[in-house]
């Protein structure tokens, strides 16, 4: 951490515990460069980032003043779905969305895409220029079916942030992280199975289960802890479900992130059952919080979890580059892929690789931090 973001994370606190109240006017740049011992471009770049996180404004001639109170919105209630396996449907209004993300004249909030014009990506633009440049036989030729060695240990590595103990050989690389889910429930499950999801859950994973011949049972879930254990345990004492897909961390569309003893709650649950639990890690990453939150996967001990997650919202849709930790279905779901999918984009694997290797990616989700908190 540098000098003015740790005197940024200092007054954030003040700011929090009340020491400087809202709309209070902050001590000025040159009383805080000497109080701290600092230069005076250090505060200022401290008082810029707080201003990014909206934290402070800053008034013309007069300095930094503490932000207004928002009112936050309330909590909505928790849902109250009904209690029995459903056919999916609204096929038809999924796709008019999908297609108008392509008229300019609308503004799409049915997705979600990172900026791919930050300047810290500008290191995977020449990653991805160097790549076709230097490994022409290579970019141009099959990939392994697993998807390259390097850089799945590059993200066995990243994975240790969230908990996971994995290595290169526990990983099975994807066009995305929807490609990891839909193979991951290819492997485990049948035409007509009933899989448990949260309620309200993402409609692109609602489909999926559709477009697999899946049953979807809804489950209530609460906006600030997650699906709830008690309603998910009677469900299962009442109908045969296969597994449960479950999005713990930066939920969507909920945004909450799961505590850790109803992760564990919920693999246990799990256990006693034996059933799947399909963990979409899409936006773990993406957590403000230090460290980032563990995965459900990383209390795993066997292999029930299979673990799915991509760079799509980190680094850009485009690459598309996911992954998976099959655990026990690892054999499984390789022939899946094999069947449905194949290798592959050797180019894209490769920037990436480089891009992580190099000290880039933390770089840039770190200043992704900034504009989500």
């Amino acid at each position: 951490m540098t000098r003015y973001q740790h005197l940024a994370t200092l007054l954030a606190e003040r700011i929090e515990q009340g020491l400087y109240r809202h709309g209070e006017k902050l001590p000025s740049v040159r009383s805080l460069s000497q109080e701290h011992g600092v230069s005076i471009s250090t505060v200022q770049q401290a008082y810029q980032l707080l201003e990014q996180q909206q934290m402070i404004v800053p008034q013309p001639r007069s300095g930094y003043f503490v932000a207004p109170r928002k009112a936050q919105p309330p909590v909505p209630p928790m849902s109250r779905p009904v209690q029995r396996p459903v056919e999916i449907t609204q096929w038809d209004q999924v796709l008019t969305m999908l297609d108008a993300r392509y008229d300019k004249s609308i503004i799409p909030f049915g997705g979600g895409s990172p900026d791919v014009t930050q300047p810290s990506l500008k290191p995977i633009w020449r990653e991805l220029s160097r790549a076709i440049q230097h490994n022409l036989t290579e970019v141009l030729n099959y990939d392994e079916l697993a998807g390259r060695r390097e850089l799945r240990e590059q993200i066995a590595r990243l994975m240790l942030d969230g908990g996971s103990v994995v290595t290169a050989d526990d990983l099975v690389l994807t066009s995305g992280c929807h490609s990891a889910l839909s193979l991951a429930l290819l492997s485990v499950c049948q035409p007509g199975d009933i899989i448990a999801v949260e309620s309200p859950c993402y409609y692109g994973t609602m489909q999926m289960l559709r477009g697999l011949g899946l049953k979807t049972i809804e489950i209530p879930t609460d906006p600030e802890t997650g699906i709830s254990i008690e309603a998910l345990e009677l469900a299962l004492d009442q109908w045969p479900i296969k597994g449960v897909i479950l999005v713990p961390n930066c939920n969507n569309p909920l945004g909450f992130i799961m505590p850790d003893a109803r992760k564990r709650a919920v693999l246990n649950l799990a256990q006693r059952y034996d059933i799947v639990i399909f963990e979409d890690d899409i936006y773990g990453e993406l957590a403000t919080e230090y460290p980032r939150p563990r995965t459900i996967h990383s209390w795993d001990i066997d292999g029930r979890v299979m673990l799915c997650s991509s760079f799509t919202k980190t680094i850009a849709p485009g690459l598309r580059i996911g992954w998976i930790a099959p655990g026990r279905y690892y054999d499984k779901l390789l022939q899946m892929k094999y069947a449905a999918s194949g290798t592959n984009v050797p180019s894209t694997q490769l920037a990436a690789c480089n891009f992580i290797r190099e000290g880039h990616y933390h770089r840039h989700v770190r200043r992704c931090h900034i504009y989500t908190s």
